[in-house]
């Protein structure tokens, strides 16, 4: 697995070779996704049938967030220092394994606490794969075809979850709920073999044969290229606890204020799912392959604001329309970040850059989280999809207003006297 002994690809690699490293890739980032959205889909939705309130479900994703970030630095560090295709399958036998123990364990005991200890380890094992398989992306693409390889795998990773939350939305109304564990084992097996064939049909090593112009004459001049700048950092964070916050809040949403089914629950996360592959396919277009993440700002305010219109939202039509509009907004930021990153950062250290911009996302998800717990019941999820819009736009304001004010005491301060 060390890497060490290993460093430079074989760049005298075919054209077919690379071309099947992608679709194995894709693959595996496809039931992956899948079995991924069903755990957290059918794990949600069992606390929220149970009669948990709105805070255990909170206290469900804050476990996996305190989890995943204590796991995200050493994910990121291992990422760098291990055969990266190795940490993937390695992930996917471990959930595996734990979704196997968590499906006998319904059988025995209450949702609750079998739940909240399994959410624990498949965070963690979850983190290392998402890491390790997105610092293998400057392996795999080339630097000008970045922007279309990310939406492509985005693509893959949303279709797992479409696939996810119809199977899992039909599973919930039709058969135990231990079902939806076992469809979700079946698809990490699926993505380990995936994996295991992209390892051996192309020897994929963090060579950073794939930087961009700019990064390497930053390197070339001395300055740092393994620091993400603080407004990546930011919007990242923002567009990411949206993200945390759809998923925790809105099963008690589609109960209590649409007054819906599980099936119609899964029709809600497939919807955010199709509004994300349709943004994601716009991104793939060769005449957007020059947008960066100097947009991302503009989608943000506007998520935020489409966050805040679910307050008055009690029709499922609307309601849908709204979520494919959340699952493009997020889906567009994260794409558009994570390819800034990947053009300023090295390879070599991408997994530890991309390990600490997830360390913040999950420190300011706790701090969510926590609220969610301690509110409880006190807060429709309504409310707090409102509040939360309303802090997004209130920052992306705040920021712009401060960057005018900025720009222009630098203005006044070089006028000649």
């Amino acid at each position: 697995m060390n890497q060490d002994a290993n460093i430079a690809p074989n760049l005298a690699a075919d054209r077919a070779g690379s071309l099947s490293v992608r679709r194995f890739f894709l693959i595996s980032a496809f039931f992956a996704a899948a079995g991924r959205n069903a755990y957290y889909i059918g794990a949600i939705w069992m606390l929220a049938a149970s009669g948990s309130n709105a805070g255990s479900i909170a206290l469900f994703l804050a476990l996996g967030s305190v989890s995943e970030f204590l796991a995200s630095a050493p994910a990121g560090y291992l990422a760098d220092r291990f055969d990266r295709q190795s940490l993937c399958m390695v992930s996917d036998w471990i959930r595996i394994a734990i979704l196997l123990m968590t499906s006998a364990a319904l059988v025995l005991q209450e949702p609750d606490y079998v739940l909240y200890g399994s959410v624990i380890f498949f965070a963690v094992a979850d983190r290392l794969y998402l890491t390790a398989s997105s610092a293998m992306v400057p392996s795999i693409a080339r630097s000008e075809s970045l922007m279309a390889f990310n939406s492509l795998a985005y693509v893959a990773m949303q279709s797992g979850n479409m696939l996810a939350a119809i199977a899992t939305g039909w599973l919930l109304s039709a058969k135990p709920g231990t079902a939806c564990f076992l469809f979700a084992a079946g698809t990490f097996a699926i993505s380990m073999l995936s994996m295991f064939r992209t390892a051996i049909r192309y020897r994929i090593l963090p060579f950073d044969h794939c930087r961009t112009a700019q990064a390497l004459r930053e390197a070339s001049e001395g300055e740092e290229t393994s620091r993400v700048p603080p407004r990546l950092v930011l919007n990242y964070v923002l567009i990411y606890v949206m993200g945390m916050l759809i998923s925790a809040l809105i099963s008690k949403f589609v109960l209590e204020e649409l007054q819906g089914t599980s099936l119609e629950f899964g029709i809600l996360e497939f919807c955010w799912a199709a509004g994300a592959i349709i943004s994601m396919l716009i991104l793939t277009l060769r005449r957007f392959s020059n947008v960066d993440a100097r947009i991302t700002p503009i989608i943000v305010l506007l998520s935020g604001l489409v966050m805040a219109a679910f307050y008055p939202t009690r029709n499922l039509d609307i309601a849908i329309a709204l979520m494919a509009l959340l699952g493009a907004g997020y889906n567009l930021s994260r794409v558009l970040i994570d390819v800034e990153i990947q053009r300023l950062v090295s390879s070599t250290k991408l997994g530890r850059a991309k390990g600490w911009v997830h360390v913040a996302c999950m420190g300011f998800s706790l701090l969510v989280y926590a609220g969610l717990a301690v509110a409880g019941d006190a807060l429709t999820s309504s409310a707090v999809f409102f509040a939360f819009g309303s802090g997004m736009i209130a920052v992306i304001v705040a920021g712009y207003a401060f960057h005018l004010v900025k720009n222009r005491g630098s203005s006044r301060r070089s006028m000649p006297l």
